[in-house]
């Protein structure tokens, strides 16, 4: 794309960063909950193990355990998604920073 101004080109690549960084606290924030409803969902069913004396049992012990490794499972690759968006986000501000000094480059050539 072409752009007539350098603040034309700056308003553009801003746009460009608050979109990445808002993917990015968006995903941050779907985390941050489902991590919290897994835990009141273990507590939940460990309470209710526990109320009807189930809470020693090796089947009830293993599928709690299993529902815990599941669910560190889906956390540990949603931060893994996480940090990719980041990098991503990093290359986005190297590319911004490469296609402003293009800019100025051109710029300065026509002029």
């Amino acid at each position: 794309m072409t752009y007539r101004s350098l603040a034309e080109l700056e308003d553009a690549q801003d746009q460009e960063r608050r979109t990445a960084r808002m993917r990015i606290e968006s995903a941050e924030r779907y985390l941050g909950h489902y991590r919290s409803r897994i835990d009141q969902v273990r507590e939940t069913f460990y309470r209710l193990g526990a109320r009807e004396g189930v809470a020693d049992d090796p089947g009830f012990r293993q599928e709690l355990q299993r529902v815990s490794d599941a669910a560190g499972e889906n956390v540990a690759y949603a931060g893994r998604r996480i940090g990719e968006l980041e990098e991503e986000y990093y290359a986005l501000l190297r590319e911004q920073d490469e296609q402003r000094e293009r800019f100025l480059a051109e710029r300065d050539d026509a002029g």
